[in-house]
């Protein structure tokens, strides 16, 4: 089955006979989260360094950009985890139909 040990060495399979998108999806969340989370606070200083109203501003919208992110990018990691039990599901039905994985 795809993706049974997870290991670095994982990365360097050409053949893509191990997948580690299942493995590193929380680690690119967890970048993705901390990445968005250092532009608000870069957004929000900017603002206050402006004006008090921009900096409000900053709030309100930095905060209403920054949530618009964190779902998208939640929305195209789990797209691509679905695709991946997909597979996983379609192997296990061709094996139980009598056909092997592929």
């Amino acid at each position: 089955m795809a993706n049974d040990d997870g290991g670095l060495g994982d990365i360097f399979d050409f053949t893509f006979t191990k997948f580690i998108t299942p493995t590193v999806v929380k680690v690119i969340y967890i970048l993705v989260l901390v990445f968005l989370a250092l532009g608000w606070i870069a957004i929000v200083i900017g603002g206050f360094s402006s004006s008090f109203a921009a900096g409000i501003g900053a709030i309100v919208f930095g905060t209403l950009f920054v949530l618009v992110w964190v779902l998208l990018y939640r929305v195209i990691l789990e797209i691509t985890i679905v695709i991946f039990r997909i597979k996983e599901n379609t192997d296990v039905m061709a094996r139980n139909s009598g056909g092997g994985a592929p």
